[in-house]
């Protein structure tokens, strides 16, 4: 708890110069009555800031940059509670904001409408909350933060502006690529070879094998190739997940697959419609890099790597 010691000066100043020039009895019943307002929202204040939870609601689906977004902070009220001024201050959408409103009764609320900036996964922060009774003398500073609450930014569609990276022409033992190879037109063949120790575990047909009781390997009509693996580096922003995004989807149209890596995350496409799927996975990263996971590469020294950061589009 704080005072404002302005407040009870000007208070008592003006009772003073009621007392003095104007008509003493009056005076002393001004004053008293202020003492009594006073000692009432004192009281109320230092009743009621602890008896109040904060939420946030609002996001729905994924938005769009250049859209509004509106979210909401309801204050409820645990029993009794009796706050006229409660002013917000935090960050969202890029932005600092300072928001006001009461608890007089069961519950407040306030909206807060910004416009999207930037892409990825836009956290809500409270920085502040300060409770202040009805004549502004005393202040609280509040511990209470609602549950973690974000808005999903879809990234921008842009024309890549890095280095030229071709799509690999190398095999792959990776299931999630051999998937995507089939899904972009690959039939698995019907013709079968006895399995040779090296070969990738999926494309071995194990109910046909356990009819021969012997290892039989499929010959697919096409073979996965290896996908160009796009690093986020930590601290990247909302421009560098729309440069990695332009980039699969250059890859995926020259007849590659790409594989985004955020952190401990990955994402792989290798057809038009896992890079619509690629641009909402994007929306729901945290690009702010402040969790400092470890990037997960792949084990393979063959694959192109490309990493994207503020500073610039490296290709190792």
């Amino acid at each position: 708890m704080r005072l404002s010691l302005l407040g009870y000066i000007e208070a008592v100043a003006f009772a003073v110069i009621f007392l003095l020039f104007i008509n003493g009895e009056y005076g002393w019943i001004l004053i008293y009555s202020m003492l009594t307002a006073i000692a009432a929202s004192v009281t109320l204040c230092v009743i009621s800031h602890k008896h109040f939870s904060v939420s946030c609601t609002g996001f729905s689906g994924v938005y769009s940059i250049g859209d509004k977004v509106t979210a909401e902070l309801k204050f409820t009220a645990k029993g009794f509670c009796i706050l006229p001024y409660i002013t917000v201050n935090g960050r969202f959408m890029g932005q600092r904001f300072t928001a006001r409103c009461s608890v007089i009764g069961r519950s407040g609320s306030v909206k807060i409408s910004l416009r999207a900036k930037e892409c990825g996964l836009n956290r809500l922060e409270i920085d502040e909350i300060t409770l202040r009774d009805f004549l502004g003398l005393i202040y609280f500073r509040s511990p209470e933060r609602p549950e973690p609450c974000a808005a999903a930014v879809l990234p921008g569609i842009v024309d890549y502006n890095g280095p030229e990276v071709l799509p690999s022409a190398l095999p792959s033992d990776d299931d999630e690529e051999a998937e995507q190879s089939l899904l972009s037109g690959g039939m698995p063949g019907y013709e079968h070879r006895d399995y040779v120790p090296g070969d990738p575990p999926h494309r071995i047909n194990y109910k046909l094998s356990a009819k021969k009781r012997a290892l039989l390997v499929r010959k697919d009509e096409t073979v996965a190739t290896e996908s160009v693996e796009i690093v986020l580096a930590p601290g990247s922003d909302g421009g560098c997940a729309e440069q990695a995004l332009a980039l699969a989807k250059k890859l995926i149209a020259n007849g590659g697959s790409a594989r985004v890596i955020h952190g401990k995350d990955s994402f792989t496409a290798g057809t038009p419609a896992a890079a619509d799927r690629l641009r909402e996975w994007l929306a729901f990263r945290d690009l702010s890099g402040q969790e400092a996971a470890e990037l997960q590469r792949s084990a393979s020294i063959s694959r192109t790597v490309v990493t994207i950061s503020k500073d610039g589009i490296t290709v190792g």
